[in-house]
């Protein structure tokens, strides 16, 4: 019983990063068995560091 749970809790996960993946317009991810939940959670943070970065340089913060 735990097992499964594991692996439900992993797929979930999983199935929740590929979509923010997709929200970020990346939505031909191939899985296997090296893309684990760490190693596209770590995609997804890098990808809206970048966006980010990117907006900040865009239109800076104006301080009176």
């Amino acid at each position: 019983m735990m097992a499964r749970e594991i692996l439900r809790s992993e797929h979930h996960k999983q199935s929740y990063l590929m979509n923010e993946l997709e929200s970020l317009g990346l939505a031909k991810i191939r899985l296997n068995e090296f893309n684990d939940a760490k190693e596209l959670g770590g995609l997804v943070k890098t990808i809206k560091e970048s966006l980010l970065k990117e907006y900040h340089n865009s239109y800076p913060i104006a301080t009176a």
